[in-house]
């Protein structure tokens, strides 16, 4: 009997370790994450198939449990709860931290600067990447930021008349975000800054003549098309943005190496194929445009220049009061200068 207990206690002195192991490997880790438009809406369904990819290609390991824009903290207050730990994860765009970070929006895009291609290729090997992650460190916020897909310019406006000159402008009132939004007001335009959801009441009720907001495949879903039948081109103020993860440090820092590695393998594909997909979305929007009799306005090139002279020369102010947005500002426009020329001679003009 004593043989017998002693053997049985050798063969759980082997077993057990194993077991552990395999229960620690199989364990499930759980991140909130929340998203910056509400359930339904073109970018929530980003991060929503996002979620899918991590659960399949991790095998249940890490799970985004996804939240739709203010199910958990206000939207603009992403940044501060992910630092603190409220939760894991937040899927947004930089520049809605403006309120906190000036310079923030020209990790999302600057007005007349660079497009989809040039805003990655400057990300990846421009040493857009590395500032990225630096702001939020400057900034004493406790995260580390993945890159997530781009998207492709913006419509510059909505509006119930065709807007070519600038004097077509004049005595429009406009929904505009900044900084785009700061350089029209700066020129004496009549600029309101609203949240998604007021536009189309706003729009019906006559308190505003114009709006922007994004790309033709989300604007399809937000129904600006029903009250603006022009659409003006191309987006001064948005040629291209970008959109981030935003992971707690500590939430971080606690996922096992393989899976750290497998996340940002993940992130990086999405990444590539999301920017595909809503680009595929944009032209179904463009076709659904044209059946509604959509008309698609292309301003004045000298009235095009014009704006993007004046938001370059607002920038440049801004760098020349803090050091830091200088170092980013011109980070992106030396980078365009090399690529730009190498761009139009290497790419046919279709």
């Amino acid at each position: 009997m004593k043989r017998k207990i002693l053997m049985a206690f050798l063969i759980l002195a082997v077993i057990v370790p194993f077991t552990n192991s395999s229960l620690a490997k199989e364990k499930v880790i759980k991140w909130k994450v929340q998203g910056f438009v509400p359930a339904g809406m073109l970018y929530h369904d980003n991060i929503v198939m996002l979620a899918k990819e991590v659960e399949k290609v991790t095998q249940g390991r890490l799970v985004f449990e996804v939240f739709p824009a203010g199910t958990l903290v206000p939207p603009f207050e992403g940044l501060k709860a992910v630092s603190d730990g409220v939760y894991q994860a937040n899927y947004g765009y930089a520049a809605q931290w403006v309120g906190k970070i000036q310079v923030s929006p020209l990790f999302c895009a600057a007005p007349g600067g660079l497009n989809v291609i040039d805003m990655m290729a400057w990300q990846n090997h421009g040493g857009g990447y590395q500032l990225h992650q630096e702001m939020y460190d400057r900034y004493r916020y406790n995260v580390k930021v993945l890159l997530m897909a781009p998207i492709s310019m913006e419509n510059y406006m909505w509006a119930k008349k065709p807007l070519r000159k600038l004097e077509d402008f004049k005595g429009i009132k406009m929904r505009m975000m900044p900084l785009m939004g700061d350089v029209l007001q700066r020129h004496g335009m009549s600029v309101v800054f609203m949240p998604a959801g007021e536009i189309m009441p706003n729009l019906q009720r006559n308190v505003i003549d114009a709006a922007e907001y994004s790309i033709p495949a989300f604007d399809k879903t937000l129904g600006i098309w029903e009250v603006c039948k022009y659409v003006m081109l191309p987006g001064i103020h948005q040629p291209a943005s970008a959109t981030e993860l935003l992971i707690n440090k500590k939430a971080w820092e606690a996922l096992p190496d393989d899976l750290k590695l497998i996340l940002e393998a993940v992130v990086g594909k999405f990444r590539l194929d999301n920017y595909l997909w809503m680009e595929d979305k944009n032209l179904d929007a463009m076709d659904f445009f044209k059946e509604k009799g959509i008309e698609i306005v292309n301003m004045e090139p000298e009235t095009v220049k014009t704006m993007v002279d004046w938001a370059w020369e607002y920038l440049d102010e801004l760098g020349a009061k803090d050091e830091f947005f200088a170092k980013v500002w011109n980070s992106q426009k030396n980078f365009g200068k090399r690529w730009w020329p190498f761009y139009k001679m290497y790419n046919l003009p279709h």
